[in-house]
């Protein structure tokens, strides 16, 4: 209750404040206006001072957890000299974020197979399950990998027989001439009722 009636407090205080200075002059570099681009991912600033009040009241609130989660990404917008605002958005952060606690998990999970070598793990451990999720990855990878370097190998061996000109150009291999069968074709045209016509071909 005492949140609710807070907030409802603020709001009135805010729509008094809009109703008597319905022209409000903010700066665009200040704090709250670069955390609302950077938090939401755009260069636009809103016209309308309620649904930016509420969105910089929202990234305020949720920032450190928010930032502790999306560190990966980041450490990499500090480092990266080209980033814009319009880079990373929210989600994006989020769902970059995610994928690299993914990746760093599976790979620990591949180590820990590994580790099955030296150290035994305990039954139902959550070592033990680390251990058989990246022998599966493992499988998984092999597998993958064998069929994408049977690909490339047939890429590869179908590219070595193509054959170019002085000039660059691609050299096209004359199509094999079929050989005909005197009595196959015969009893193709007896079966089909069809009598062909003979075109002579002069071979030495």
């Amino acid at each position: 209750m005492k949140i609710e009636g807070f907030l409802f407090v603020r709001l009135k205080i805010m729509i008094i404040f809009v109703k008597k200075y319905k022209d409000m002059k903010l700066n665009s570099n200040s704090i709250s206006s670069k955390l609302y681009r950077w938090f939401y991912g755009t260069n636009d600033l809103p016209n309308n001072l309620c649904p930016y009040f509420w969105k910089l009241v929202l990234s305020w609130l949720v920032l450190i957890p928010y930032s502790l989660f999306c560190l990966p990404v980041i450490l990499h917008e500090l480092f990266d000299k080209t980033y814009r605002f319009t880079d990373n958005s929210t989600g994006k952060r989020i769902g970059y974020s995610s994928l690299t606690y993914a990746l760093l998990f599976f790979i620990g999970c591949m180590l820990s197979s590994i580790g099955w070598f030296f150290i035994e793990p305990e039954k139902d451990s959550f070592y033990q399950f680390m251990g058989t999720l990246g022998f599966v990855i493992w499988v998984v990878s092999i597998i993958i990998g064998i069929v994408e370097g049977f690909k490339a190998f047939k890429e590869w061996n179908y590219s070595r027989k193509i054959k170019y000109d002085e000039n660059g150009r691609r050299i096209w291999n004359q199509p094999k001439e079929e050989k005909t069968y005197l009595v196959v074709e015969f009893a193709k045209a007896k079966y089909n009722k069809y009598c062909p016509k003979i075109d002579w071909i002069d071979k030495k």
